[in-house]
């Protein structure tokens, strides 16, 4: 009768052994995935911060060669209304009707008005200064939105540099939870035993939630 209950009991013994052998076994290879799963995740994150920094810098670029073609409009118009001041103080009403109706673009006579009706105090050096609300380069506005938008290609890429860093430490907490884990099959005290499962499923359960909020983020 003894020796039955003795083999009862080894029976039962071996079997939660084996069970939590078992469960540890299923531990190690979620954190293994999840480790995967976060580097995947860290290498794409580097690809997008790596893209947005291009794009940020090919979209400075051109708005600076935007920016460039307002300044030579910028320069065309002042010659043009050099030549057109000129006409006038000297009476030459043809030359003057001339590039009035021919060759003055669109806004420039607008803008020479408005230059005009300013006092000596107040007037701006040139009619083709920002602060003349009558004189519009489109150039200058192109570049404006190319610059606003560099920008946001920037701070996407700082977002996505940022987040590769976050998947990478995440990874590397796994990787301590994958030892602690990993060593726990080795301990013979049971007690000990149980603390390092219960800090590898803190490890493990910590970094999967904070994995959630990195993809829903």
């Amino acid at each position: 009768m003894e020796q039955a209950r003795e083999q009862t009991h080894l029976g039962e013994h071996r079997w939660i052994k084996g069970s939590l052998e078992l469960a540890v076994a299923i531990l190690l290879g979620v954190t293994v995935m999840a480790i995967a799963w976060g580097a995947y995740r860290a290498e794409l994150s580097e690809k997008d911060a790596d893209h947005y920094f291009n794009r940020s810098d090919e979209t400075l670029g051109t708005a600076h060669k935007v920016e460039l073609q307002g300044d030579q409009q910028v320069a065309t118009d002042e010659q043009l209304f050099l030549e057109y001041s000129r006409d006038q103080a000297e009476g030459r009403t043809a030359a003057v009707a001339y590039i009035r109706r021919h060759l003055a673009p669109a806004g420039f006579l607008s803008a020479v008005n408005w230059w005009e009706r300013q006092t000596a105090r107040s007037r701006p050096p040139s009619p083709f200064v920002p602060a003349n609300p009558r004189y519009h380069n489109p150039y200058y506005d192109r570049a404006l939105q190319l610059e606003t938008q560099a920008t946001g290609f920037l701070k996407r890429a700082h977002k996505a540099e940022e987040r590769a860093i976050d998947y990478t430490i995440v990874s590397v907490i796994l990787t301590v939870g994958l030892f602690i884990l990993g060593i726990s099959t080795q301990m013979a005290m049971p007690w000990v035993r149980w603390v390092l499962i219960g800090l590898g499923l803190l490890v493990l359960f910590g970094s999967i939630g904070r994995f959630a909020d990195l993809a829903l983020s």
